[in-house]
């Protein structure tokens, strides 16, 4: 099942192992507060992991595009279909961009142009500046490669298990009890000062709100949920997680910071599991 969104750090690669981590099936509620692309519960739904969820964003706007392919896909299939693909495409995107921020930011066609955005900015990057605007700047593909009906109506089908909700992870992890799986991909440490972002909204994600999330994830497992947590291995998550109970694994990805083969590099990543 493929995620009807990229987005930087997917992890739809890291199935298997993810999976693992999280040792058999979900026999409560499944948990992303940070649901991105969503190709773990995609991932997960797919092999029969999951019989119910709650997905969860600080991202209202990504949240609302879910919700819309939720409850109303053929209209979003209809939207989309009105957004130009072939060459010249890239003309349009400006024009776009300002009506996405204008809003409304609910409904189909929101959703629409959420997809086209993603599938037609630079390498399908999401990034808000400061005042909450969506400030990708224009891809370089002769045309962009929107998601197939069949893709999307997959990702329809899966999301009637989910509850949808905009919320910080504050709240959601707060609501983790016995019995449930939570998956959390939090905008990451950054490597170095260079190499910094946190901009997936307006509001940030810093060292406060990483050494937060990890405090609250351990206490949810101390509820007797299982947590899975991703994050870069750096000695500072290493050591805060691993002072926290849980057991740090390390794992090598491929990073892509251009659309420029030349450009992807290996970095190290943990999976902090308790």
């Amino acid at each position: 099942m493929k995620p009807l969104l990229k987005w930087a750090g997917g992890k739809a690669k890291l199935l298997p192992r993810i999976r693992r981590r999280f040792g058999g099936r979900c026999h409560g509620t499944y948990r992303e507060p940070f649901s991105g692309g969503l190709a773990i519960f995609l991932g997960r739904v797919a092999h029969g992991d999951v019989h119910t969820a709650v997905l969860s964003d600080t991202n209202a706007k990504l949240i609302a595009t879910y919700q819309a392919v939720q409850q109303r896909v053929d209209d979003v299939l209809a939207e989309l279909d009105t957004f130009p693909t072939e060459p010249g495409w890239e003309e349009h995107y400006y024009a776009v961009r300002e009506d996405y921020n204008a809003g409304p930011h609910t409904g189909p066609r929101h959703a629409a142009r959420l997809i086209w955005l993603n599938r037609a900015g630079y390498n399908g990057l999401y990034r808000e500046n400061q005042q909450g605007k969506f400030n990708v700047p224009v891809g370089r593909y002769v045309r962009p490669r929107l998601p197939r009906e069949e893709d999307i109506r997959a990702v329809h089908g899966a999301l009637q298990i989910a509850e949808l909700r905009a919320m910080g992870f504050q709240e959601a992890m707060g609501a983790a009890q016995a019995g449930d799986h939570v998956y959390c991909d939090p905008p990451y440490v950054p490597l170095s000062r260079t190499a910094s972002f946190t901009n997936y909204s307006k509001e940030g994600f810093g060292t406060a709100e990483q050494i937060l999330l990890a405090q609250l994830a351990a206490e949810a497992a101390e509820r007797g949920a299982r947590m899975v947590m991703s994050n870069h291995a750096t000695p500072e998550t290493r050591a805060l997680y691993r002072g926290l109970g849980f057991t740090v694994g390390t794992i090598q990805v491929q990073r892509t910071i251009s659309t420029k083969g030349a450009d992807r590099w290996k970095a190290k990543e943990i999976l902090a599991v308790r």
